[in-house]
């Protein structure tokens, strides 16, 4: 079969993701991207922010789509850009992502590569408001954090047959905290998360003083809130090993790759059938990584491919 190349989270670093398709056999001649198996890419979201080359990674995978070569799922950090610049409907004043000193931290990059470009930073911004939220065909799915189908029901009026928002409305409704749209477009982009215990807490990579986890949604073997973190190792151990309130997730349906996570360590597949693909690639020992899919059932582990981004 014509083979699917899964791309996990960029984040603006374009010279990895070139080493990447070059690896995986994607060549650019005679003005066309091709490919020997005439293979094709999907993309899992968060093309930009925390990298030094935010444009040139939008510029690379929005030509790979233009091309009919690749498909680019909505992240969290692309729902975030369209958010920076679209005011929430029950509060005008506001915006759909607020304006915080953090947030504006986080996406102060992506808005100095478009510094020079109103036009550019403008295209960019429609573009992220086409991504579709999820892909699915018979045998396989992706999505940028978490595959909940109850969530995706209750999205489906904003959506398009291609999962894609068909107005601005996904983006104002779900920005309305609390509110069913916002939970389930949550759920999807940024995953399921629990609050701790009263009391406890831990510092994330950048410090940032958390109570609430990251929930692993994909494996059946956790009971306690410090087993179902999505944490580096390092961090695990300040996670209380109590009880969790309620069963834990998990999922055993078609095969489904995702980002998301920051994963750490050398990429393998901890899963059969829930495979991440974001490997942290914007710290210095991280990595971009990939899957090829060829109609497998359970995931391979030959089947990974990444570049080392140190």
């Amino acid at each position: 079969m014509r083979p699917i190349d899964f791309v996990g989270d960029i984040h603006g670093h374009a010279g990895a993701l070139r080493a990447l398709l070059d690896r995986l056999g994607y060549k650019y001649q005679a003005n066309q991207w091709t490919h020997a198996q005439d293979g094709r890419l999907v993309f899992l979201g968060d093309l930009i922010d925390r990298g030094p080359e935010q444009r040139e990674t939008v510029d690379l995978v929005h030509a790979l789509c233009d091309s009919g070569r690749a498909l680019c799922l909505m992240g969290n950090h692309e729902f975030n850009a369209v958010g920076f610049v679209t005011s929430r409907t029950d509060d005008p004043d506001r915006y759909v992502r607020s304006h915080t000193d953090g947030h504006i931290r986080q996406h102060q990059a992506f808005l100095d590569a478009y510094q020079h470009d109103s036009v550019g930073y403008q295209d960019t911004i429609a573009w992220f408001k086409t991504l579709p939220l999820w892909f699915e065909q018979p045998g396989v799915r992706a999505v940028h954090a978490c595959w909940h189908a109850p969530a995706q029901a209750l999205l489906a009026p904003y959506l398009d047959h291609r999962h894609a928002p068909t107005d601005l409305s996904f983006f104002t409704d779900s920005a309305i905290e609390h509110s069913a749209a916002w939970q389930a477009r949550e759920t999807l982009l940024n995953g399921l998360e629990m609050r701790l215990p009263e009391g406890s807490h831990f510092k994330d990579y950048y410090g940032i003083q958390r109570r609430r986890i990251r929930l692993n949604w994909w494996d059946p073997d956790q009971s306690t809130y410090r087993d179902s973190a999505v944490i580096d190792v390092t961090q695990r151990d300040r996670i209380p090993d109590l009880p969790l309130p309620s069963t834990a997730p998990s999922y055993h349906e078609s095969l489904v790759f995702f980002g998301h996570y920051w994963m750490r360590g050398i990429p393998s597949i901890r899963h059969p059938r829930a495979v991440c693909l974001d490997y942290s690639v914007a710290l210095p020992d991280g990595a971009l990584c990939a899957y090829r899919y060829q109609g497998e059932i359970d995931a391979q582990s030959d089947h990974l491919v990444w570049v080392s981004n140190s």
